[in-house]
């Protein structure tokens, strides 16, 4: 038998012996958390604590069962708890005016604008400063808010339910030209685009739906995905497929909006990202508190910090500086400084499509890269897209947290 020596990642090694005529058998690894030994210790508590291997199964096991559908739409006054008074969500997790990014408060305080609590800028950032105006993040009101999006009491909102659970989620209606707010020298067009779509859109929608029945998302985003070819082609293959699904009901009940809706779907299908976003959260709704379980179950950025939540510890955010996108693919005359950190709460579409444990990030040594959209730094408007990952300081603690030191109990074979 001739003679074999494995090296595993030895390059010295190998060339020596190459040079005396053996061919060594490379074995590639690379050590739990890329060798790290504080982290090797923490992945050894949350790999043999039993609770978080039988809290990930049970978690697993609802996500799966899941089945989020497109229930409705209306005013966010009307169908997103909390949304009464001077109330504005911002994606994100929770962050004061002085902290929020450039963009982010920009968005903000248009919003303010339109809702007519402030005439311009500068005095909805007093109000703002002073109290007069509520911001909260869209997570503890159960709303998912894409690139640099907010939501303010007249707004427009996607309704989505778990049928399986019953847990409900919600999102602002994009115009199909971006998500967020225009700046300022668009403030009548930012209005006649909202009054469309919280007068026609929403309110044509409702009927439609009252009509046919919910359409089921899960079925849907499958079918997009077989037929989306790139992957960035799938949000317009989804945009067609609800138009499709809507349509025989907005011509019985809401003709007149049909060119309204048929507006928002045309262009690159950002009109269906906020509805895969709100049937995701829906969906990872059903795993939230599941025990000991480090199931990522939030994933979104603010322009200032990026942070996750776990299924066993909701409510909990754990943070870190937000990134800007990788291998950035922007819009032509757009320069690379005008992007703007990572914003927006779609981060829970690849939460529910990958199921993403924690502690697997961590042993890696770097999170999930997940592709999304970028917005400017100036006024959060879509100028591109990159390829994002949650800082590992953000999935260390959550893990910490999860999986304190002290004694722990085996993992049964």
């Amino acid at each position: 038998m001739p003679l074999a020596i494995a090296t595993i990642e030895a390059p010295l090694v190998e060339d020596t012996l190459r040079a005396q005529g053996v061919e060594p058998v490379v074995i590639e690894w690379t050590p739990p958390a890329r060798g790290d030994l504080a982290d090797v210790a923490l992945l050894t508590r949350a790999y043999a604590d039993n609770a978080v291997e039988a809290g990930n199964r049970e978690a697993l096991a609802l996500l799966d069962a899941a089945r989020p559908h497109l229930v409705g739409a209306g005013l966010a006054t009307d169908l997103v708890p909390g949304m009464d008074g001077r109330t504005i969500l911002h994606c994100g997790p929770p962050c004061d005016w002085d902290h929020l990014g450039p963009a982010m408060r920009g968005q903000v305080a248009r919003a303010a604008m339109l809702e007519g609590w402030a005439p311009d800028q500068g005095e909805a950032a007093a109000l703002i400063a002073h109290g007069a105006i509520t911001l909260a993040p869209t997570d503890t009101h159960g709303v998912v808010a894409t690139m640099c999006g907010v939501l303010s009491p007249s707004m427009a909102v996607w309704a989505v339910r778990d049928e399986e659970t019953g847990a409900e989620a919600w999102a602002p209606v994009s115009d199909g030209a971006g998500d967020g707010l225009p700046p300022g020298a668009r403030t009548r067009d930012l209005i006649a685009r909202q009054r469309m779509l919280s007068d026609r859109v929403a309110p044509g929608v409702a009927a439609a739906l009252d009509l046919t029945g919910p359409i089921d998302l899960t079925d849907l985003a499958r079918r997009a995905s077989d037929a989306g070819d790139p992957p960035a082609a799938r949000p317009q293959v989804a945009a067609m497929m609800i138009l499709h699904a809507l349509l025989p009901g907005l011509a019985a009940r809401a003709l007149d909006a049909v060119p309204a809706v048929t507006l928002i779907t045309a262009g690159d299908g950002r009109m269906a990202l906020p509805v895969l976003a709100a049937a995701a959260r829906a969906a990872l709704q059903s795993a939230s508190g599941v025990p000991r379980s480090s199931l990522v179950i939030g994933m979104s950025g603010n322009g200032t910090d990026v942070a996750i939540t776990l299924a066993g510890m909701p409510g909990t955010w754990f943070t870190a500086p937000a990134p800007i996108g990788e291998d950035k693919d922007f819009g032509e005359g757009t320069p690379s400084p005008d992007a703007a950190p990572w914003t927006g709460d779609q981060g829970v579409i690849a939460c529910a499509d990958m199921a993403i444990d924690a502690r697997l990030c961590l042993d890696a040594g770097e999170s999930p890269g997940i592709a999304m959209g970028i917005a400017s730094r100036a006024d959060g408007a879509w100028i591109g897209q990159g390829l994002v990952r949650v800082p590992l300081p953000a999935v260390r603690d959550a893990l910490d947290a999860l999986a304190p030191a002290g004694p722990t109990a085996a993992v049964p074979p």
